[in-house]
């Protein structure tokens, strides 16, 4: 990315790229194109893969069920318990029980019967 941009510099110092007086302002069809290419790229590459990270977790935490084995965020396996609005209430071992934020369920296993 900071090539391109070095590269663009660079053509604009070596085809006169500094602005006359009469040129004030005016920019050539080329260059808007270009520039809107290159923020349909950093779009694509930098946003929307986060965006769709972020949907399929919010899916996964709202599919959640009791009997579920799932992993946080910190690394604890458990087994879920119990559900509440903001919460979850993971078994981790014979008779403890931790309650753990919605958001810091990284990942389910699978549901046990």
């Amino acid at each position: 990315m900071i090539n391109i941009i070095n590269f663009l510099i660079a053509q604009g110092s070596a085809t006169g790229g500094g602005t006359s007086p009469g040129a004030c302002g005016q920019g050539s069809p080329s260059s808007l194109l270009f520039i809107v290419i290159l923020f349909a790229i950093m779009y694509f590459l930098f946003f929307r893969p986060s965006q769709v990270q972020q949907k399929k977790h919010k899916e996964m935490i709202e599919s959640l069920q009791k009997g579920e084995k799932v992993i946080s965020s910190g690394g604890i396996h458990g087994k879920v318990t119990q559900i509440k609005d903001s919460t979850v209430k993971l078994k981790i071992a014979d008779n403890t029980e931790i309650e753990i934020e919605k958001g810091m369920i990284r990942k389910v296993l699978r549901k046990e019967s």
